[in-house]
């Protein structure tokens, strides 16, 4: 077994990584390099053919609560454009920095370049869904091919309370899974589900206890790591191929749709609100920080 620290931590355990996201005293709130160091995990993943398996979860008590509010509220505001494709909002992300051209340009924006990089993978993915997973944390879970929930598991999108709509594929990814009905609601109010009524709405394969959440999802990744790896990849090619185009198209529309909202003086209100709350005390409250981006 070999293992990495940093705001990612990698561990080897036969044919699966595991990847940790490390910022528990941020509740790993996306930040710092986080990102990065994420997507270079994915990367290396992909470049290993030791490497069958990739089972991701978070330290402590959560999975990933998204960006810090903060990080959106308060002080001057570039231009949407200037903000989505620089590092104000969730740290570093390891994609090489944009021209001045090159970011009029952009139709993705750094969310929907990172998510490129993500989806990538061709090689099986299990999120071990500990603790909440809002906004860009619900983003990155749901990139994988497989969820477990431990049962204090809570999962939503939340972007639509401070004025945003979805990105990291959200839009895409969520109906596909739930119907459109489940995934309009959820979108429209940003309302977290419990780990009960995720599993109701198939957004997670089963919900363990807690305690045994990792157990569970490293046995899994253990008997799919079993399997004769090409016949693996070329189902997973398969299952991608059903919508990787449509993947491509979503990420440039919700790209589009930022651009709009970060400029619009709701958001930017909604943003204030927010930060205003949680510097009032409710900071360290799991899923508090989080409210969207990666």
């Amino acid at each position: 077994m070999t293992a990495r620290d940093g705001d990612v931590l990698v561990e080897r355990q036969g044919h699966v990584m595991l990847v940790r996201l490390n910022r528990p005293h941020r509740h790993n709130a996306i930040g710092g390099t986080i990102l990065r160091d994420l997507a270079a995990a994915f990367g290396e993943a992909a470049d290993d053919d030791d490497v069958h398996v990739v089972v991701t979860t978070g330290a402590g008590d959560s999975f990933c609560v998204g960006a810090d509010a903060a990080e959106l509220a308060g002080g001057p505001r570039p231009p949407a454009r200037e903000l989505l494709s620089g590092d104000r909002i969730g740290g570093e992300t390891g994609l090489a920095p944009l021209t001045e051209r090159q970011r009029s340009a952009d139709r993705l924006g750094n969310a929907g370049r990172w998510t490129e990089r993500m989806w990538a993978l061709e090689k099986p993915t299990i999120a071990a869904v500990n603790g909440p997973a809002v906004g860009g944390g619900f983003g990155v879970a749901l990139l994988h091919d497989v969820l477990i929930a431990g049962a204090s598991a809570r999962l939503g999108t939340g972007f639509a309370p401070i004025g945003l709509s979805p990105e990291l594929g959200i839009s895409l990814l969520l109906p596909r899974v739930v119907g459109l009905s489940a995934a309009a609601e959820l979108l429209f109010t940003g309302r977290l589900l419990d780990a009960s009524e995720a599993r109701e709405l198939r957004l997670v394969s089963r919900v363990v206890p807690d305690e045994e959440l990792l157990e569970h999802a490293m046995e899994l990744a253990a008997r799919i790591a079993a399997m004769p790896p090409l016949g693996v990849l070329a189902t997973k090619r398969l299952l991608r191929a059903s919508f990787a185009d449509g993947m491509a198209d979503q990420l440039r529309a919700e790209y589009a749709s930022h651009l709009v909202l970060f400029d619009h003086p709701d958001t930017h209100a909604a943003m204030d609100a927010l930060a205003e709350r949680l510097a009032s005390g409710r900071r360290d409250r799991p899923g508090a920080t989080s409210e969207v981006r990666p």
